[in-house]
């Protein structure tokens, strides 16, 4: 595989519940996320894809007009599945992920906090094709 995105942040330091700033990845195959919290941060993180043309309202609920699911990740350090609707959570701690996302037929990612307590989370990515 070869880089072909340069890399782009979807939450930078978020400290909220809510979506960030998705990516457009209809030209990829594959997108690394390398996902950080801060000591004690309390959180869960989800993984958010489409294949609709226009972006959709990642704010609204799910639905034929505005189509998004919970996407599967895969965790690189042991190749362990992570549940797109279960997510990332993190309790009481700092974590430092590197994540591989199969987005073969999505138009749309990006990186939603579902649950939030304390703390904050950055997601940057870079995508990459089998080319």
């Amino acid at each position: 595989m070869e880089v072909t995105s340069p890399e782009v942040t979807i939450l930078d330091a978020a400290a909220a519940t809510g979506a960030g700033t998705a990516i457009n990845v209809k030209e990829f195959d594959y997108v690394t996320l390398m996902v950080s919290t801060v000591a004690l941060s309390s959180l869960t993180a989800k993984v958010v894809g489409s294949a609709q043309q226009d972006e959709p309202d990642w704010a609204t609920a799910a639905g034929a007009d505005n189509h998004w699911d919970y996407v599967d990740v895969t965790d690189l350090e042991d190749e362990a599945s992570i549940d797109g609707d279960t997510g990332l959570a993190v309790a009481d701690a700092a974590e430092v992920r590197t994540l591989r996302v199969n987005v073969q037929g999505l138009t749309w990612l990006n990186a939603n906090v579902t649950a939030y307590t304390d703390g904050s989370i950055t997601v940057r990515a870079v995508a990459f094709d089998n080319d």
